[in-house]
């Protein structure tokens, strides 16, 4: 179809698809997309659009705005825009980019972790593979008989290796990985915030917004998933009693071990023990 907003060259092109009401309340699902060749002049603001953005850089530059941050892509890397906020998006010069508009059961708290933690940019070493998953989504999207599981599958794809980019656990483990090894290794016993800030060298709430940002979780809340995870090795792999197990995984007592296990499993660490696996 002939694109008329200013600033896109004919080589363009860009389609639109109707997804299902399976997929609109199970999968990730694509009705806007394209590829577009763009000059300077190509400038598209909007209040708002009830649909999330994904675009792939293939060269040349793109600036995005939205509630009044700023930033740029380059070639082969990912932009994410939460089109639910006002936003702004434009070319600096001659662009190709890859593009779809997306949306699904759980886009909504899963673009606001990817933003929050890594903003609306994202670049790795390998992310000129995506671009071929970019290319398989547009071909499933425009095919008369596409497949929905498929399209979800790859936009999943996307989104999980943007929240696995090199960058971002490369930069954990400069600040977290002190703190993660000490959990390791001393899990059974007393563990305080301050002990983990100290190995750090960095304060009790930088700390605290470390591990949000990077493991989504407080270090207390960490600290109690890798006791619990090591319990259940136990459970299966032992005849010991739940009050030793208790005390080897550092909970103070046995109905304090069973509380926390509940919470987290639904079940009891005796229930958990007879079931089969």
């Amino acid at each position: 179809m002939k694109i008329v907003d200013k600033g896109v060259l004919d080589a363009s092109f860009m389609d639109f698809s109707t997804p299902s009401e399976f997929a609109r309340s199970a999968l990730y699902y694509c009705p806007q997309f394209g590829h577009f060749y763009c000059e300077k002049g190509y400038d598209i603001q909007r209040e708002y659009l009830e649909l999330y953005l994904l675009m792939y850089i293939c060269s040349g530059t793109m600036t995005i705005e939205v509630n009044g941050k700023s930033v740029t892509a380059g070639s082969n890397q990912i932009v994410l825009i939460d089109c639910y906020q006002k936003h702004r998006y434009y070319c600096n010069g001659d662009t190709e980019f890859l593009w779809f508009h997306f949306n699904g059961n759980s886009c909504a708290p899963y673009v606001k972790y990817l933003i929050d933690r890594s903003g609306m940019v994202y670049l790795g070493e390998d992310f000129l593979r995506l671009k071929q998953v970019f290319l398989r989504i547009i071909s499933e999207a425009q095919s008369n008989v596409g497949n929905e599981h498929r399209i979800s599958l790859y936009v999943n794809q996307i989104l999980c290796r943007m929240a696995d980019s090199k960058q971002q656990v490369s930069a954990m483990n400069d600040l977290l990985l002190p703190a993660l090894d000490y959990i390791r290794v001393e899990y059974a016993h007393p563990i305080s915030l301050d002990d983990l800030a100290d190995l750090c060298s960095i304060s009790k709430p930088h700390l605290i917004r470390c591990f949000k940002k990077y493991l989504n979780c407080t270090p207390h809340e960490y600290l109690l998933s890798y006791r619990l995870k090591q319990s259940k090795q136990m459970l299966i792999g032992s005849q010991s009693s739940i009050e030793q197990i208790a005390e080897v995984c550092g909970f103070n007592s046995a109905s304090h071990f069973t509380r926390a296990f509940r919470g987290a499993n639904g079940i009891t660490p005796s229930e958990f023990r007879r079931l089969q696996f």
